[in-house]
């Protein structure tokens, strides 16, 4: 009988049972891992870091289809080659909350009346 191969996880933990053990959350800059080369993933990792949402672990198995096109220009804009980074850095985006918007809404002030525009 042909002895079966086990993957064997960065961490050196074998099975399901070990690799969802939980762990410490990753040091910012890092998703489990993910190379951080974006400055609006590096804030949003540090949202997410800061609400607890990250877990450190990459236990969670996702099945999508998705356009090339789109998987390959967010490969690209991010700096990462591999589909399980570009997913993770992608959702990380989303999930944080835009610094922006939240600004805006909490800004009192206003333009005046007579504002015009330099166009």
């Amino acid at each position: 009988m042909a002895q079966r191969k086990h993957r064997e996880h960065p961490s050196g933990a074998r099975g399901m049972a070990e690799a969802q053990m939980p762990l410490s959350p990753p040091p910012l800059g890092s998703l489990s891992g993910l190379p951080v080369r974006d400055p609006a993933l590096d804030r949003a990792l540090a949202e997410l870091a800061a609400r607890g949402a990250i877990t450190g672990a990459r236990s969670q198995k996702v099945s999508a289809r998705v356009d090339p096109g789109v998987l390959a220009a967010a490969a690209e804009r991010l700096g990462l080659a591999h589909p399980s980074d570009v997913i993770n850095a992608s959702l990380a985006l989303a999930a944080a909350p835009d610094r922006f918007k939240a600004w805006l809404r909490a800004t009192t002030d206003r333009l005046t009346d007579d504002f015009e525009p330099a166009l």
